[in-house]
């Protein structure tokens, strides 16, 4: 069995009827690119030094073989300047856009949001996800 996409989970805890259920949900597809994820659009310790908005980058085709976010998330520590204050912006850019290039489109566009502190889930709060994991945010 396929696991979902970190979009598809998202997705699927928003639209489920109840906070607990949310929780419930989100513990179950507990993995560390989703708890990254929601450290980056949720805690204001973490601070990308990426600039705001979708950068220009060319959507993968859903046809061909895809990496998936669950596994990128080492890369993640790329785009945050504490992390790796030697690496330049414009390396540390296009590794950015390498990365959304490579995984599904959907979870592409949850990165942008996520980066920009914008996550498109209504009821996939701060609260909801310090319910979930109680040490993941910090601020």
């Amino acid at each position: 069995m396929d696991k979902p996409l970190i979009s598809e989970i998202l997705a699927a805890a928003n639209k489920l009827g109840s906070k607990e259920k949310r929780i419930k949900y989100l513990q179950e597809h507990d993995c560390t690119a989703l708890k990254d994820i929601l450290r980056i659009a949720l805690d204001d310790a973490i601070l990308l030094s990426l600039p705001e908005g979708e950068p220009p980058f060319k959507k993968a085709d859903t046809e061909g073989k895809l990496l998936e976010l669950r596994f990128e998330y080492p890369k993640f520590r790329n785009f945050v300047q504490a992390a790796s204050p030697n690496l330049n912006q414009f390396k540390r850019e296009t590794v950015f856009i390498d990365l959304l290039e490579a995984i599904h489109p959907e979870d592409a566009v949850l990165f942008c949001n996520a980066k920009d502190k914008k996550l498109k889930y209504k009821y996939i709060t701060k609260t909801l996800v310090k319910a979930a994991f109680p040490n993941l945010i910090t601020k």
